[in-house]
């Protein structure tokens, strides 16, 4: 028996080389070739170098409502309503906690479509303000996805145990990036411009606190204080906090490594700047089930991680490398040190990344929400 196709529709807070975004653009691209009807709804315009990631997804047949200026209150409960009246999803993937109590107040007194808010972090509830909506309004969530089971668990231990939850872990396409192994010099030579004894290390994330750079700028700080000073590390993502940001500069030129860090911005095309890299770098102080992790070990790199919950699975397997978290910078720069005077940093390591198949879920998204739609899809 043919299920019939279903609509689903993305609302994320602004269209971004992020990792909840890059989510959505996966399985738009998976769900759109299996024939069900895709949409995204945002609540901030889009940033300038994700455009044309959206016209790729609209020209798959996604369809797209992104304002021109930011939304506020009110007038994100509003373009929800629009948005569900344009699109007349089945079901609502909300991503993140913002987009979904919006989507649940807008649909507050209509029982489709479904709503699900999608937990992209370990502890989306800093906020007591918005701890204290999600308390009055996680009954109208049909289901709450987390990215991992610590963020279930603090969901239901925040807010309530009543709610329906489930876990469905993030996905890639590893041979996307196995692909491009073989280019690694010419990638490098172009992107990066660095000569042959230059240790590149990939840091890939958000400008942000949790991201940790500054520990990467202070590491970098204690390795020059050794006379190391072959190492650049470059930091591959938007700027969300731009006093942060300011830190990382000052701090950089304060200890006369600011030739050794290199800001480049989002970057659509992540595969050819970890094939060109020697070393990955993730020294978070949280995170939940982090794609730009999963890309960095399918990339075959030495990777160091800080050792938060959601990097623990990664411990033990070849090529990976642990610090303790918070990352302290002198640990971080001993795990470096000992990388480039033993050259791991020469090394491409075979990891089965199998269970972490955006395919596979692609495919959870789709069975909860075909659980949800309404019967008879």
């Amino acid at each position: 028996m043919n299920q019939r196709s279903l609509s689903i529709l993305h609302l994320v807070l602004e269209p971004r080389f992020s990792g909840a975004e890059i989510l959505v653009c996966d399985l738009v691209r998976i769900h759109q070739s299996q024939g069900h009807q895709t949409s995204i709804a945002a609540f901030r315009p889009s940033h300038l170098e994700f455009a044309p990631e959206l016209r790729r997804l609209e020209n798959l047949g996604c369809r797209t409502q992104i304002p021109s200026q930011n939304l506020v209150r009110w007038r994100r409960v509003q373009w929800v309503l629009a948005a569900v009246k344009r699109f007349q999803p089945d079901v609502v993937f909300a991503h993140s906690i913002l987009p979904g109590l919006y989507a649940r107040i807008a649909l507050s007194c209509s029982r489709r479509p479904s709503v699900v808010t999608v937990l992209h972090s370990d502890d989306d509830l800093r906020n007591p303000r918005l701890l204290r909506l999600e308390q009055l309004l996680w009954w109208r969530n049909a289901c709450v996805v987390g990215v991992s089971r610590k963020s279930v668990e603090n969901y239901r231990n925040r807010v309530t145990s009543k709610a329906r939850c489930r876990v469905i872990s993030n996905g890639i396409s590893p041979e996307r990036f196995a692909g491009h192994l073989d280019r690694s010099r010419e990638v490098r030579t172009r992107l990066y411009g660095a000569s042959d004894d230059v240790i590149i290390a990939l840091q890939v994330g958000r400008i942000c606190l949790q991201k940790q750079q500054l520990a990467s700028v202070q590491a970098l700080a204690v390795l020059s204080r050794r006379g190391i000073r072959n190492l650049r590390i470059v930091m591959a993502g938007p700027i969300e906090d731009r006093d942060y940001a300011a830190r990382l500069i000052d701090l950089a030129r304060e200890a006369g490594v600011l030739d050794q860090i290199q800001l480049v911005g989002s970057q659509a095309n992540v595969e050819e700047w970890l094939a060109g890299a020697d070393l990955f770098l993730m020294p978070s102080g949280w995170e939940a089930h982090s794609v730009a992790a999963l890309e960095g070990m399918a990339s075959g790199l030495p990777c160091v991680f800080s050792g938060i919950d959601a990097f623990e699975a990664w411990r033990g397997w070849p090529g990976v490398f642990m610090i303790e978290a918070p990352p302290v910078a002198e640990e971080l720069a001993t795990c470096l040190e000992s990388l480039l005077r033993n050259q791991g940093w020469s090394h491409r390591y075979k990891r089965d990344l199998s269970k972490f198949s955006i395919a596979r879920c692609a495919a959870e998204y789709l069975e909860l929400a075909r659980k949800l739609a309404p019967s008879g899809l």
